[in-house]
């Protein structure tokens, strides 16, 4: 798909909807276009879990702002179910195997190349792997292998295929997948970048959303500057980043945008920072012989880690 420069949309404040509310309609079809909303972290324990528990969605509060695009993608920072030995680390997060109906309800596909898809090891991950499929939420950048965790996931909508690839940084050898070996898609750039090159063959857009950077620091690193810039040039239409729990600064390389971390969607492990309670919805939108246009709303977190659109 030829691309012209990008155009970015900045909002913020749309009206919340109660928790009893069926999820919106999502738009009617526009043959040639496809929006795609991104979200940061979400992580279903603790306080999200709660909700869940008693009956609440915890997406209610966004649910018109994630509605309002054809496809919805998350990174999902928790394991599912009850599977899996719990590994040695400083926090492990674990969500009921119903959790994922109020991920159904809201979002196209996940993302679980993070470093908490692992918290209980490849038969932790592997249950969640089977729970998605059981509620027919597509996900990637993890698998049975390490050919299924580095495998695109394609979705195809309005006329235009979008290919979603998957990588993590953060431990990314200890979590690996392997041969024969459930795990994550390691962020290495020789596989990455020949990774975006093949599934330019089989899609009109890609986009890696990609697990990097320290925690709570507000501007990426050098290197993932340069990893960015190259996955651009590597044929990505955009990078999407997630890891730091803070949103980060966005870049833009060759008309692509590169929005280096969402910060945290549904999430309430904190130590206190006020940065750590906001995040950002993108939406992305591609259209045939026009290229891509950004649009960035904000959210904040409550107490039980919900979130809701910010004010204006």
């Amino acid at each position: 798909m030829h691309m012209r420069p990008l155009s970015i949309v900045v909002a913020c404040g749309l009206a919340a909807v109660t928790a009893a509310a069926a999820p919106p309609a999502r738009p009617p079809a526009r043959p040639g276009t496809l929006s795609v909303a991104f979200v940061g972290d979400i992580m279903l324990d603790g306080g999200p879990g709660h909700a869940i528990g008693s009956g609440r969605d915890p997406f209610a509060g966004c649910a018109d702002l994630l509605a309002a695009a054809d496809l919805t993608v998350g990174n999902l920072e928790c394991v599912l179910g009850k599977g899996g030995k719990q590994i040695l680390k400083a926090y492990s997060f674990r969500a009921a195997a119903d959790a994922p109906r109020c991920l159904a309800r809201h979002f196209s596909a996940v993302s679980l190349a993070n470093n908490h898809a692992y918290d209980f090891g490849p038969e932790g991950l592997l249950e969640s792997l089977r729970i998605l499929e059981a509620e027919k939420i597509p996900c990637f950048g993890a698998g049975r292998n390490d050919a299924a965790a580095r495998r695109p996931l394609v979705l195809e909508k309005n006329g235009i295929r979008l290919a979603l690839l998957g990588a993590n940084a953060f431990r990314a050898d200890a979590y690996a997948a392997g041969p024969d070996r459930a795990g994550v898609a390691p962020l290495r750039e020789r596989e990455i970048l020949a990774d975006i090159a093949a599934a330019r063959q089989v899609a009109d857009v890609v986009v890696p959303f990609v697990h990097w950077g320290p925690e709570l620091v507000a501007q990426p690193r050098e290197a993932d500057i340069a990893l960015a810039h190259a996955m651009v040039e590597a044929g990505a239409a955009a990078v999407i980043g997630a890891h730091p729990h803070v949103t980060q600064t966005v870049d833009i390389h060759r008309g692509a945008p590169i929005v280096y971390s969402l910060g945290n969607f549904v999430f309430d492990y904190f130590p206190g920072d006020p940065a750590e309670w906001t995040g950002w919805i993108v939406t992305l939108t591609f259209t045939k012989g026009r290229g891509v246009e950004m649009a960035t709303r904000a959210v904040v977190l409550d107490a039980e880690g919900l979130p809701r659109p910010a004010a204006e």
